[in-house]
This record gives structure tokens, C-alpha cells and sequence, in this order.
């Protein structure tokens, strides 16, 4: 995936758009090549109070599966992660781009340190983050939508 690919999906129905869903790559770096990092992170999400859907990031990915960025409040400070829903065999990656440096960055496991994860990743704090996606993976890799965060 390269910088300022869209990819829409619109589905018509007697002339009237009945779907339609826009994914948008955040920079010229491809997200399957972003380095992994959490930033600050929150290694159990499940902690944090306030949760709810980052508007805008949910994705079918196949069957009953879909994934979507969560946020909520820990310590006086939001966090936003990756969940995948209804799924079997799968992995979920949190996709951000960094406020600083406008870099693409990965982060899954609870300890901060692999891309992937099997139900849910680490939570990375606002003060890191301003762009979220969720990342899906099973015999291929699917993108949820990105949004700019907070």
C-alpha cells in the first residue's frame, strides 16, 4: 500500500449509493513496512474507563469477523487500540501515525514489542498518536479505515 491510495467500496441500488467506506494510507511509508512501536502505551486497555468506538474505524473483514480502533481513559490520559471481534485464528495490529514526526508506526502485543496480537493490542496515548487504523490478519491482511484521532 503507498501514500494517498483510496480504496472505496460503494455498492448502488436503483441509483441510490447504499455503502460506501473510504481507507486512506496516512504516508508514503506502507503500513506492512511500519516499524513496530507503542509509544506510551497501556499494555491492558481493559483498565482504562471512558471506552468507546473510534468513530469511523470499524471493518468487516469476513463472516461475522471485524475489527476497530477502541479508545478510552487511563491515568488521566486517552489511549486508543486495535480489537477484533468474532474471530478464530486471526491477528489485529494497532496502525498510528506519531505527532511528532508524522511517522507510521505498528504496535499489538500487550508488551509493547511485536506487531501482532490475537484478540487485542496495546493501548497508545493521544499525546503519541493523531491517526489510527486497525490492521487484520488471517490468510491475508485487510485495513480497517484510518481516522485522525483526538
Amino acid at each position: 500500500m503507498s501514500g494517498n491510495l483510496v480504496r472505496k467500496i460503494i455498492g448502488v441500488g436503483a441509483g441510490t449509493a447504499v455503502a460506501a467506506t473510504l481507507a486512506v494510507t496516512v504516508s508514503s511509508t506502507p503500513a506492512s513496512a511500519a516499524p513496530v512501536w507503542c509509544g506510551n502505551w497501556l499494555s491492558e486497555p481493559s483498565l482504562a474507563s471512558n471506552i468507546s468506538p473510534v468513530p469511523g474505524t470499524t471493518a468487516n473483514v469476513g463472516g461475522p469477523t471485524y475489527i476497530r480502533v477502541n479508545q478510552g481513559t487511563y491515568g488521566g490520559k486517552w489511549y486508543a487500540w486495535a480489537k477484533m471481534y468474532n474471530y478464530g485464528m486471526d491477528l489485529v495490529s494497532l496502525i498510528w501515525v506519531n505527532q511528532s514526526d508524522k511517522a507510521i508506526y505498528a504496535c499489538g502485543s500487550r508488551d509493547g514489542e511485536q506487531e501482532w496480537s490475537q484478540d487485542y493490542t496495546a493501548g497508545v496515548d493521544d499525546a503519541h498518536a493523531y491517526k489510527v487504523q486497525a490492521k487484520y490478519k488471517h490468510s491475508a491482511v485487510a485495513y480497517g479505515p484510518t481516522v485522525i484521532w483526538r
